[in-house]
Formats: structure tokens, sequence, C-alpha cells
């Protein structure tokens, strides 16, 4: 019980804040989504670190970028935060470390919402600051697998790389989240070259553009109108 309560608080700030799509018919308390964008770490959590450059801030920005691109294109969609700020905070239901309860809520929210699909964006880090562009990690199954492969070859585009989308067994909103979910590392912010364009307004926007169209192409696919 206290894992719904807790999930439905956030889902009523996500809703108010963020998303202004259409109540559900089975529970009207709650929006209906196509995708819901899962804004990666927040708060305390910084995520992957440059000198002063924290990846929570960029991950923010282009989520939005990409919220009001799909928007534009006519899809229902939800951001999970909008601010600065660990959605652990709002996990009053789950046992575990702040990072369990992070992820468990992450989670949580997309398995009561009930999106179509939920995209999980990030930035990468890699001890060879050589490595760069973009990377989609998806679940074992096969719309997943599909979306993540329409992204990547989208965000591949953006970036002038060949890379191949991954399998993520160890990723726990992969293995907890019930819908088809992709995490979208978006760059490594351990390169240079990266580290530049992910904070470069023109970059992030084309990044979500490129996110957009992709999700374009995966719901001629899968949920043909």
């Amino acid at each position: 019980m206290k894992q719904i309560v807790s999930i439905l608080l956030s889902l009523l700030c996500l809703c108010t804040v963020a998303a202004p799509v259409g109540a559900s018919a089975g529970n009207p308390l709650l929006p209906e989504a196509d995708v819901l964008i899962d804004v990666g770490h927040g708060g305390i959590d910084s995520g992957a670190m440059y000198g002063k450059i924290e990846e929570k801030h960029m991950n923010l920005a282009i989520s939005k970028k990409t919220y009001k691109a799909l928007k534009k294109k006519g899809y229902r969609v939800a951001i999970n935060r909008t601010t600065d700020y660990a959605l652990s905070d709002d996990n009053h239901w789950s046992y575990g470390n702040r990072h369990r309860k992070d992820l468990a809520q992450r989670a949580g929210i997309a398995n009561t919402l009930k999106p179509k699909v939920m995209l999980s964006l990030h930035i990468n880090w890699s001890g060879k600051p050589q490595r760069r562009g973009p990377l989609v990690i998806y679940q074992n199954q096969s719309d997943s697998i599909l979306l993540a492969n329409l992204l990547q070859q989208s965000l591949n585009r953006v970036y002038g790389t060949q890379e191949l989308p991954v399998y993520g067994k160890k990723y726990f909103v992969l293995r907890n989240t019930k819908c088809p979910t992709v995490i979208v590392e978006l760059g490594f912010i351990s390169n240079k070259t990266d580290r530049k364009l992910l904070n470069d307004a023109h970059h992030q926007a084309k990044l979500a553009e490129a996110i957009s169209s992709a999700i374009d192409q995966y719901f001629s696919m899968i949920h043909p109108s």
C-alpha cells in the first residue's frame, strides 16, 4: 500500500507539472502516456562527472528538449522530473540504500503509469577518453530491441558513428520495468569532443530531434494509426 501511495503522489506531481496528457480510463488520477521520459540521476546523485560538469544537468536539459519535440509531434508524454532533485526522496516504500530506492522509484512510476515505452536518458563515462558517441541499451524483449536499434541508428547519424545497441542484463530499471524500455547513453562526458557537444544547446536539440524521429519510426511499426 505504501508503494502505491508514494508512486501516486509522485505521479500527481508529474502530471500537474510536466505531463499535460489525458486521464486514464482505468484510473482518473493517472495520465495516459505514449512515452515516459526517465531523466537520469538528480539531486544528491550527480551521475557521471568531469571536473565541475555533472551528468544530471545535461540529462535534464536534453530530456526537456526531447519532451517538447515529442509533444510537438502529437505524442502524449510524461517526464519523471523537471527540476534537480533525487527521485529516491519520494520513495518511502522499498528497502535498500538511496541508489536502490532511486531505481525502484523509476521502475515503480513506469509500472504504475504504464506508458507504451520508456526512454531512460543518460550520459556515458569511460576510462578510455577516446571513446565517444551514443550507445543504446535494451531489455530482453523484442519491442525494446527494435526501439534500441531505431534509436541507435538515428543517434549514430548525429555523431557519424556506427555503434550497435547492447543488451543490458545487469540494469535494474531494464529488468524491473514492464513496458518496452531502453537506456539511451547520449555520449561520453569523459570525451572532450562529446563533452563540448553535450553542453551545447544546438547539439542537445539535434539529439532530441533524433530521438523523436526514432520514436516516429517505432510507433509506425508497432502502433500504426
